[in-house]
């Protein structure tokens, strides 16, 4: 049987390693996608029924992580 004991810690083991795993993944993502995202965004929003031309088009300006 699982008491409140011990749902509280690994509760809060399971909360941090969360918060690690986005942190490490901010910290290591790459930075020079961030034009192209917006970039991707603001065509979305702006044209949406002729984005998925435009879309290959910018994935290939995409750099890999």
């Amino acid at each position: 049987m699982l008491t409140w004991e011990i749902a509280w810690p690994i509760g809060a083991l399971i909360l941090g390693a969360v918060l690690a795993y986005g942190w490490w993944n901010d910290r290591n993502r790459n930075r020079a996608n961030d034009k192209v995202t917006e970039e991707a965004t603001r065509e979305l929003y702006k044209n949406p029924e002729t984005y998925e031309e435009t879309r290959e088009e910018l994935k290939d300006r995409v750099e890999p992580s």
